[in-house]
C-alpha cells in the first residue's frame, strides 16, 4: 500500500466505529473544512478534492454498508447547500475510496428551505 493511501485507510479506520450520526457529521465536517481551506485566496486554487474514505483490499463497487451510506449523505447534504460538485469513487493500490471533487469555488443558492452550511430550515 503506498503512504498516500495507508493515510486515507488510517483516518477511516479511526472514525468508522462512531456511532452513524457522529461518523456522517465528522466526514461532511470533513469535506466542507476541505473546501474552505481550498478557496483561500492565497492558495490560488480552481477546484477541490477531498477524500472521504477508503477501504483496504476492496474495490469501487465493494464499499462497505455504512461507508456506501456515508457517500449518500454527504452527497445529499453537498447538494442541498448548493456545492457545485461530484463524488466520485475510485481505486488504487488495492485500496477503494471515494473523494469529492469540488468543480468550482463558488456555491449556488441552497435548495428551498435549508439555510446555507446548516442542517436546518431557513427561518
Amino acid at each position: 500500500m503506498l503512504p498516500r493511501t495507508r493515510r486515507w485507510v488510517e483516518s477511516w479506520d479511526r472514525v468508522k466505529t462512531l456511532p452513524e450520526d457522529e461518523l456522517k457529521a465528522y466526514i461532511l465536517h470533513k469535506c466542507r473544512n476541505g473546501y474552505q481551506v481550498a478557496k483561500k485566496p492565497s492558495r490560488g486554487q480552481r477546484e477541490a478534492w477531498v477524500t472521504l474514505l477508503a477501504e483496504p483490499d476492496r474495490t469501487r463497487g465493494e464499499l462497505s454498508a455504512v461507508a456506501q451510506r456515508v457517500i449518500d449523505h454527504v452527497r445529499q447534504k453537498l447538494t442541498d447547500d448548493g456545492y457545485d460538485f461530484e463524488i466520485n469513487l475510485d481505486e488504487t493500490g488495492g485500496v477503494a475510496y471515494a473523494e469529492a471533487h469540488f468543480r468550482t469555488l463558488t456555491r449556488k443558492a441552497p435548495a428551498a428551505g435549508m439555510s446555507a452550511g446548516s442542517d436546518e430550515p431557513a427561518s
